[in-house]
């Protein structure tokens, strides 16, 4: 029997592997047969080895890196069709405006809203009329206005730039919520269309040839398509104290004012009395301050205890003054109102209307019959006569002024004062007149 081969200190039999305390490497390797093996490579003490890497990536990893790569050919595509197209997300420049033209040039402005309903705007002479509405005048400011809130739109990010989405939101040729033509003569400046609104105060536009939807701040109100929102309201429009005089039902109601001594004719006016004493007017005209004496009149008196200053009279002004206007009922003695007069003065100074009816008078107007009759004569201009009448089968007036050749139609509420005016209503109790001073 053969001894075994004594090995040197170290080694190990020809064959075998092996273990050794501390750490091993696994290396995995494949036989001739095909099937694996595993040999452990020795890590001694104080030296270190570093595994080796495996050679393959992992599953995970790699179809990711193929995602990506799918993404970037997907998006350099895109770009690529965007820029042969030549419009598009591509070809919008931000903060531009949505149309351009210049306000100073244009002459007409045609409105249209879906239903079909439409206002043409024409300047003539420097002012705005409505063409198709009996050449009425517009509203200066509010066509401007208009003219200023367009010019301002400008462009953000577009809503989408496909022809199939202008109907989606309502901004195409033909389904809009507005459609704007600005126009120089015969000239085309611009078209807007205007459509739904995903807001409040926001709407979806697009410029006449523009391909791209965008959402802007504005409100379809702003660009009415009847003609009653851009007539001028105002036509009629003064203020209390450009009137001087007022004719109404009969009775004349005339301006003038207190304290003024220099003009005899305004104090009969004042006083409502012929023979009155002119150095004086009675205070019960709503507050009418008495004169003071010729001294005070003319200038001041270094003798008066106050130092020389004009004394104050009893109604709190000063003598020798302007004192407030005052409203006189010519033809009465009897102290008037001087509040009611003024509401009353008011009323006539605010008259607005509803609606302009026409050029033509028609039958139900009544104007053969009318209910108030009234004249206003500013201080600058000539005189405005005014005749209102009941429109039939309605709660609602007609009225027609002397200088203009239209008929509107004028709300119950803005007759009514002007209707039951009567100067008996007008004058003061007695009890309510002040005492006459000295």
């Amino acid at each position: 029997m053969t001894s075994p081969t004594p090995l040197p200190p170290g080694s190990s039999p020809r064959g075998t592997t092996p273990s050794i305390a501390g750490s091993s490497s696994r290396n995995t390797t494949l036989t001739a047969t095909g099937s694996p093996s595993t040999t452990l490579t020795p890590m001694t003490s104080g030296t270190s080895q570093t595994p080796m890497m495996p050679t393959k990536l992992p599953p995970i990893m790699g179809k990711t890196l193929g995602l990506l790569a799918a993404l970037l050919l997907a998006q350099l595509a895109l770009a690529a069709f965007l820029f042969m197209r030549g419009s598009g997300f591509g070809a919008v420049q931000p903060d531009a405006p949505l149309i351009t033209f210049d306000p100073a040039v244009v002459d007409r402005v045609t409105i249209q809203d879906g239903s079909g309903a439409q206002v043409e705007l024409v300047k003539r002479e420097g002012q705005w009329r409505l063409s198709g509405h009996f050449d009425f005048p517009a509203s200066t400011s509010k066509v401007e206005a208009l003219l200023k809130d367009l010019q301002g739109l400008r462009t953000r990010l577009p809503m989408s730039t496909s022809p199939e989405a202008f109907t989606r939101f309502k901004v195409a040729a033909d389904q809009f919520e507005r459609r704007i033509d600005l126009r120089q003569g015969d000239q085309e400046l611009a078209v807007l269309y205007l459509g739904d609104s995903p807001g409040f105060k926001r709407l979806f536009a697009r410029g006449g040839q523009g391909e791209a939807v965008f959402e802007v701040a504005y409100a379809a109100h702003q660009a009415g398509a009847k003609a009653n929102d851009w007539t001028d309201k105002g036509l009629f429009a003064l203020t209390s104290d450009q009137i001087a005089v007022l004719t109404l039902n009969g009775m004349v109601l005339s301006k003038t004012k207190a304290g003024n001594g220099s003009q005899e004719d305004s104090e009969d006016k004042v006083s409502g009395q012929g023979g009155q004493d002119r150095k004086g007017v009675n205070s019960g005209h709503g507050g009418l301050v008495s004169k003071a004496e010729d001294s005070d009149q003319h200038g001041q008196d270094p003798d008066a205890e106050d130092g020389g200053q004009i004394r104050k009279a009893e109604g709190g002004g000063q003598a020798g003054q302007v004192g407030p206007d005052l409203w006189v009922l010519e033809g009465e003695t009897t102290e008037i109102d001087q509040v009611k007069a003024g509401d009353l003065v008011r009323a006539a100074a605010n008259l607005n209307y509803l609606e302009v009816l026409g050029t033509e008078a028609m039958p139900a107007y009544q104007m053969d019959n009318p209910v108030v009759r009234l004249t206003v004569q500013p201080r600058e201009g000539k005189p405005r006569e005014f005749l209102i009448a009941k429109l039939a089968d309605s709660e609602d007036y007609v009225l027609k002024a002397s200088d203009h050749p239209w008929y509107f139609k004028v709300g119950a509420w803005a007759v009514k004062q002007l209707e039951e005016a009567r100067k008996e209503l007008l004058l003061m109790e007695p009890e309510q007149q002040a005492p006459a001073q000295n």
